[in-house]
């Protein structure tokens, strides 16, 4: 897995939590940049003026975070942030952690300016099959919280190679319009949009919003089938 994937999932991961100062759209897009393969950039507050300014973490909240989701040490990953490690090596670390059987503050170690995360990883004998694995649970929980499905479902779904922004949308749709899912995901093809398929449904395009970028609309594999990456153009 290439180091911008993986530290943009776990940027989406950690400010998906409370406290942060970022809107939940914020994380979904950064976890849905990683999906998609995207590169990463550290994450940003919009000024009122249509300016940026690197977030701020709250050392405490991303230790209950990361404790959580990981099962890392709260006093260590704080540490971390009082030594001024970068917030996404501290949530790489901690996931790597998880993945490997190691403790966090002995992964975090491991990464220095010369040695990066694809190869720590490969030194801790993590396989890429075991990063999906840990990415797909994580992504479920998160779309499972959103209530329109429930997590195992969520995840038979990520395994089959659906990205966690269609499950999501499809799952909204399905609940909104009493629909099966799979029959949602199916109304996917190449060649159309989810701003279309709500409106096959009947449901109203702005229900859509929450879940992404005004006006944007992201797509899905050829004849809905698991996605080949990429988005769909803007709606017009």
């Amino acid at each position: 897995m290439r180091k911008k994937m993986l530290a943009g999932f776990v940027a989406g991961v950690l400010m998906a939590g409370a406290g942060f100062g970022m809107l939940s759209g914020q994380a979904q897009a950064a976890e849905a940049a990683a999906q998609n393969g995207r590169p990463d950039k550290p994450p940003v507050m919009r000024g009122h003026k249509g300016g940026e300014s690197h977030m701020k973490m709250n050392p405490d909240e991303a230790a209950k975070r990361l404790n959580k989701t990981f099962g890392v040490s709260e006093d260590e990953v704080k540490a971390a942030f009082n030594e001024k490690r970068d917030f996404r090596d501290i949530g790489q670390a901690a996931m790597l952690a998880k993945i490997s059987g190691k403790s966090f503050k002995d992964v975090l170690a491991m990464k220095t300016q010369d040695k990066h995360w694809p190869e720590i990883t490969k030194e801790l004998g993590i396989k890429p099959e075991q990063m999906r694995a840990q990415m797909n649970e994580l992504s479920a929980e998160r779309i499972a919280q959103r209530g329109n499905i429930d997590k195992d479902k969520a995840l038979s779904l990520l395994n089959s190679g659906y990205r966690p922004m269609d499950v999501s949308v499809a799952a909204k749709l399905a609940k909104l319009s009493n629909k099966d899912i799979q029959t949602v995901l199916d109304m996917k093809k190449i060649n159309n949009r989810w701003g279309d398929v709500a409106e096959q449904l009947g449901v109203d395009r702005s229900a859509l919003r929450p879940n992404m970028k005004k006006g944007k609309f992201p797509g899905h594999g050829p004849q809905g089938g698991p996605p080949d990456g990429g988005e769909m153009p803007d709606e017009k």
